[in-house]
């Protein structure tokens, strides 16, 4: 049974029910709710901190969206392999709730 304090599921709800989810970073997104369904706990601070990061990715993760849909062909943004600071923040979270 997973032992994540409620607000922590408040939060995630409001972030997963309250923000678009931007194609690109949709991935991450999967990452981090995987990362918080497997945390058999996670300490106070970790949690202060995905608070934290998952609802400014998701931010940012929308604006680099409407960035990327403007950008001009060959833009490094538009590159597979490209992370952007939305994705980032978001696999920083995932991280933060697999103990890494």
């Amino acid at each position: 049974m997973n032992k994540l304090p409620l607000q922590f599921w408040a939060v995630a709800a409001l972030v997963v029910t309250g923000y678009a989810q931007a194609d690109h970073c949709a991935t991450n997104l999967a990452s981090v709710q995987n990362a918080a369904n497997q945390a058999p706990s996670v300490q106070p601070n970790v949690l202060s901190a995905v608070e934290a990061l998952v609802p400014a990715a998701l931010e940012a993760c929308g604006k680099e969206e409407l960035a990327m849909t403007g950008a001009e062909s060959g833009s490094p943004m538009l590159a597979p392999d490209y992370v952007s600071v939305g994705q980032s923040m978001l696999i920083n979270a995932a991280d933060l709730l697999n103990g890494q």
